[in-house]
């Protein structure tokens, strides 16, 4: 096997292999520039070339690591340079790595070369595109045994095998099962007794004949057992018109080939074959459970794949496994932007604040894969461009959406990412995706193609804001980067499976929103507030909406709570908003703010500890919530009688069951007042100058009587000494949440203790 990288620049004269430089060995497989020195080759793929009588294959560049070589700074691949690593079965292999390390990047080497081959051959299946090489490959006749060959050789061979000779199964299965079940009279009635009923004799234990051991069928049994495992394991497509007992996948990966048991076994029966197509199917069944066998190939043009531009299949693997059939389903306008921009990946998923899979309660994630080489700390550098781009999709995205209910078009399907009564705006996902191979730094088994992690790439967040501490602003996008390991996506892409693509696709989506969470609970605290009765929380929001502004969001109009969102002020938290390019002085400013946002709100809502947007949002069942709705005209009166009452409860029954009750006002400073604010009476507190046994209740109905004869004879009076009194209509079904008032915030006089007096609810919080 030769090995060369993608994109990496090779000395077109360095000889290689018998006296072969890289020139000679690629001159009749790709393009090769005549004048330059230096070349870097854009394939991916597998190919064969006759002047070095071996396979090439072009590994994508995502193999090279970030470590550099310490002699000239080059990439390095197993902890080589390329160069040094073109023949793979050459003594400077063996002299760089241990037998054992040797052996291990082989069987890498080999896996990844049918995972590839799998790629290539699935995307040129459902894509009709000019990226695949074009090139007319002369095939050699099969001869004697080739030095080399991988398992992806054994695997062609065993498919061109199937393919071809059809014909010989059907006649081996036939001649097998011939005249099995037929019975032998003869045997039967000479040795065995019948049963006679009425006269006629029954044989209950017919003499059959005897199938003996058939050592075509048993090779045959493991010869389409390979073929199911290969389907099964790699994607391969097979037909297979058989009635055999196959061997479990299980049994084929765990004994036949972990134990070693298919080489046994096969070398148990090898003697019973004579004919020249059962010795070949033996041949390639024993080169498919020993990878040292070396068989002869009968080399195809078909057989051999090469790609240009291997990111246009990165991007298809990326989107055919996280965005699925999904991306098919969205208005065309959103990934085909009417700017020209084209959305890479983008699917419909919960929202990050609630978990609801109600149409108007989900976001858009947008994402865009990048096919880039690895740099010198194992990460993927972005450029600037690339980064204002996956702005531009969100901002575009956010847009479109706003049209939508604007004119009216909303079908039912599409997310909401707009709360009109806050102004606050979902928060769109934003991710990049990049290429990874495991490593041994990162704890995982090295080169694993099992590895199915979605890891978060260091330093890999990016910030937009046009205001600081506004979450819920249109402008505020916050972008994060993860790493898919490049081996796991290819063999699933490559295995063509669509119930693993779409178990994986469930993981990761749900992995995509659980991370971008622990990024925002990093950055904020989320509270719920909830409106509490008799405040007009709608003017609320209305009067403090500067301040409020992106702080506050409501994921669908019918919902009675907000999320609150404000920069988080610990130690670690802060360290993270610099890193994003906040200044500390900002920082400081922000969180000193929000302790007044909090105060200020208590007034009209009552406000939760802090939740993490990693647990389903529980909203709490409080006594007296109110709405946020605008209330009636009649509900916006925020003045309060206050009624000094002592005693209450013996006092309640007289007035409160009726709903109706005088209060007793003076010619004073305080009776003035009253009466000069009859309109704005909203409430009335009956109370006893200090925070305990207040009780608050809505005035429906307020006006002044003059002269006690006005009154009705029936109603109660709370004192008999005075000729004017307020009567007022007591809303007695509910009785108001006052644990947050306090009366003594009034001011008074020893004179004045026991007189009616008036106040804004406001000013006795």
């Amino acid at each position: 096997m030769l090995l060369f990288i993608e994109g990496y620049p090779y000395n077109l004269n360095s000889i290689v292999k018998d006296g072969l430089s890289v020139r000679d060995i690629l001159k009749d497989v790709v393009s090769v520039p005549v004048k330059e020195e230096y070349y870097a080759f854009g394939y991916v793929g597998y190919c064969y070339s006759k002047a070095a009588k071996d396979v090439i294959f072009f590994l994508p560049k995502v193999v090279l690591t970030g470590e550099r070589n310490e002699e000239n700074g080059d990439d390095t691949i197993f902890g080589a340079a390329p160069h040094d690593i073109i023949d793979f079965s050459s003594d400077t292999i063996k002299e760089k790595f241990t037998e054992e390390g040797s052996k291990e990047y082989k069987e890498f080497l080999s896996t990844l070369s049918i995972w590839i081959y799998r790629t290539i051959s699935v995307y040129k299946e459902t894509h009709n595109d000019n990226i695949l090489e074009s090139k007319e490959y002369q095939g050699e006749s099969r001869g004697k045994k080739i030095k080399h060959n991988t398992l992806l050789d054994v695997i062609i061979a065993l498919r061109d095998f199937n393919k071809n000779n059809q014909d010989f199964f059907t006649f081996i299965a036939k001649n097998v099962h011939t005249g099995v079940n037929k019975i032998q009279w003869q045997k039967t009635i000479t040795s065995t007794n019948p049963i006679f009923l009425k006269g006629q004799p029954v044989y209950t234990d017919p003499v059959n004949r005897k199938k003996m051991v058939n050592f075509d069928e048993e090779l045959l049994i493991i010869f389409f057992s390979i073929l199911n495992y290969i389907k099964e394991e790699h994607g391969f497509s097979f037909y297979m018109n058989i009635n055999y007992q196959l061997i479990t996948h299980d049994k084929i990966k765990r004994s036949y080939i972990g134990k070693k048991y298919g080489c046994r076994r096969l070398k148990q029966i090898k003697y019973k074959y004579f004919s020249d197509k059962a010795l070949r199917i033996w041949d390639l069944c024993y080169a498919f459970f020993d990878k040292e066998y070396k068989i002869s190939i009968n080399r195809q043009a078909e057989d051999f794949l090469l790609a240009k531009d291997f990111d246009h299949i990165f991007e298809v693997m990326i989107d055919t496994l996280i965005g699925g059939e999904d991306k098919n389903k969205l208005p065309k306008e959103l990934t085909e932007q009417r700017d020209g921009k084209l959305v890479d990946h983008m699917f419909i998923g919960q929202g990050l604040i609630e978990q609801s899979n109600l149409p108007a309660e989900l976001t858009y994630y947008i994402g865009d894969s990048k096919y880039y080489k690895r740099s010198k700390n194992d990460t993927v550098v972005l450029g600037d461009k690339s980064i204002y781009k996956q702005y531009t999709y969100a901002k575009n995205v956010i847009q479109w959406n706003m049209n939508l209910f604007l004119d009216d078009s909303d079908d039912g399907e599409q997310p909401q990412l707009r709360d009109a009564l806050t102004e606050g705006y979902n928060p769109i996902p934003n991710f990049f995706i990049s290429a990874r191979i495991p490593n041994k730094k990162e704890g995982c088994k090295f080169l694993s193609f099992d590895d199915a992690q979605l890891v978060e790439q260091a330093n890999g967040v990016q910030f937009n804001r046009q205001f600081e501490n506004r979450l819920f602003d249109r402008d505020t996008l916050l972008l994060c980067h993860y790493d898919v390991n490049f081996l796991y996506i290819v063999s699933l892409y490559g295995r063509a499976n669509k119930s693993k693509q779409a178990t994986w696709r469930e993981y990761v989506r749900k992995n995509f929103r659980q991370k971008i969470q622990e990024t925002f609970n990093k950055l904020y605290t989320f509270r719920t507030i909830q409106p509490r009765a008799g405040k007009d929380c709608y003017q609320f929001l209305k009067e403090n909406f500067s301040q409020l502004n992106g702080k506050l969001y409501r994921s669908k109009s019918n919902k009675n709570y907000l999320v609150l969102a404000l920069m988080r002020g610990d130690d670690e938290s802060k360290a993270l908003w610099q890193s994003l390019s906040l200044r500390q002085a900002s920082i400081e400013k922000e969180i000193t703010e929000n302790n007044n946002i909090i105060t200020k709100l208590q007034s009209h809502f009552y406000v939760s500890d802090e939740f993490t947007l990693d647990e389903e949002l529980q909203i709490d069942d409080l006594p007296n919530v109110g709405t946020l709705e605008p209330l009636p005209e009649e509900s916006k009166k925020q003045g309060v009688l206050m009624v000094m009452m002592e005693n209450y409860e013996a006092k309640r029954p007289k007035f409160l069951p009726a709903g109706k009750i005088a209060i007793g006002i003076k010619y004073t400073r305080d009776g003035i007042e009253i009466a000069e604010n009859l309109q704005s009476i909203g409430y009335v507190l009956f109370h006893t100058r200090n925070v305990e046994d207040q009780h608050l209740f809505h005035a429906k109905n307020v006006r002044l009587v003059k002269s006690v004869d006005e009154l009705p004879s029936d109603i109660y009076r709370n004192i008999q000494t005075t000729e004017m009194y307020v009567l007022v209509d007591i809303d007695n079904a509910e009785e108001l949440d006052s644990s947050n008032i306090n009366a003594a915030k009034k001011a008074y006089t020893r004179e004045t203790r026991y007189d009616a007096q008036f106040s804004l609810i406001n000013n006795l919080y």
